[in-house]
């Protein structure tokens, strides 16, 4: 880590050097370097606006409009009468087929963790006929807060079929994968899954969890999970997600075209393979 008043000293520099780039862009450039070399760490404050300004020399307007666009491009973030600080590094979650939260986690080095909030038997007007086929059915809740390096990152709400409720292990739920439990202690094997993802914002109690002020931007991720033989809806999951830290990506392939001597409806995927049927395995 590169000690801050080198840093400032590196800032001054530039400001200091004859060009045409407007005092703002330059500043704004060269903290945007430090922050993403990691000379600059995840979650540090900057100096107020005014120290700032005082120390390299420059007007405060200067600073301000070059915090401006470090914000705008999600590196920094600014608390009105707390002050400026880098971002966290983003989670970034690839839409390639049934995914793991903890497996991408693990994949891209940090550390995940849960806390268990709840766990119950209710009914519940969407998945008790979903999962039961009954709308006074019992369900299994269980709610979970998953944190990421030790940070709340996601308040998750899954219901399962009433017949789980007695078999999970409560001691495991909070660190291992809910898809292995599930196969391991109640047969239950998730074959593929339905997803829709919204922006909302967040309401008091989930950003009390989440550490946010309530109405700040997240993610609703709704996710039902089929079990073969015949496509049994096996779960319902609910995930609000903290929007400041979380991306979504997914690789777009171009228009399907059906090929000579091939079945109508196939997939074409990278490398040339066929995909057929409803995609990957759980994870």
């Amino acid at each position: 880590m590169t000690h801050p008043d080198e840093v400032l000293a590196d800032l001054a520099s530039a400001l200091g050097a004859e060009s045409r780039v407007p005092r703002y862009e330059r500043l704004a450039s060269r903290l945007a370097d430090a922050i993403r070399r990691g000379a600059l760490v995840p979650g540090s404050a900057l100096p107020p606006e005014p120290e700032l300004a005082e120390r390299l020399g420059v007007s405060r307007q200067t600073v301000h409009q070059a915090l401006a666009s470090l914000a705008r491009q999600g590196l920094v973030t600014r608390r009105r009468g707390v002050g400026t600080f880098v971002v966290e590094p983003f989670v970034e979650q690839p839409l390639t087929g049934l995914y793991s939260f903890v497996r991408t986690l693990v994949s891209q080095g940090r550390s995940p963790s849960s806390q268990l909030l709840g766990y119950r038997m209710v009914v519940e007007p969407d998945a008790s006929p979903l999962l039961e086929g009954r709308t006074d059915a019992l369900v299994c809740e269980v709610t979970r807060l998953r944190l990421v390096d030790g940070k709340p990152f996601v308040v998750e709400t899954v219901f399962l079929p009433g017949s789980c409720g007695t078999r999970l292990p409560l001691a495991r739920l909070a660190r291992e994968p809910l898809y292995d439990l599930l196969r391991e202690s109640c047969g239950v094997v998730v074959a593929y899954a339905e997803e829709t993802l919204r922006p909302v914002t967040l309401e008091y109690s989930h950003a009390v969890l989440l550490g946010l002020p309530p109405g700040a931007p997240a993610f609703l991720v709704e996710r039902i999970g089929f079990a073969e033989p015949h496509g049994r809806p096996v779960e319902l999951r609910r995930s609000v997600i903290r929007g400041d830290r979380y991306r979504f990506r997914v690789r777009l392939e171009g228009p399907d075209i059906d090929l000579p001597g091939e079945p109508a409806g196939t997939t074409k995927a990278a490398g040339g393979r066929i995909l057929r049927g409803k995609g990957p395995r759980s994870c």
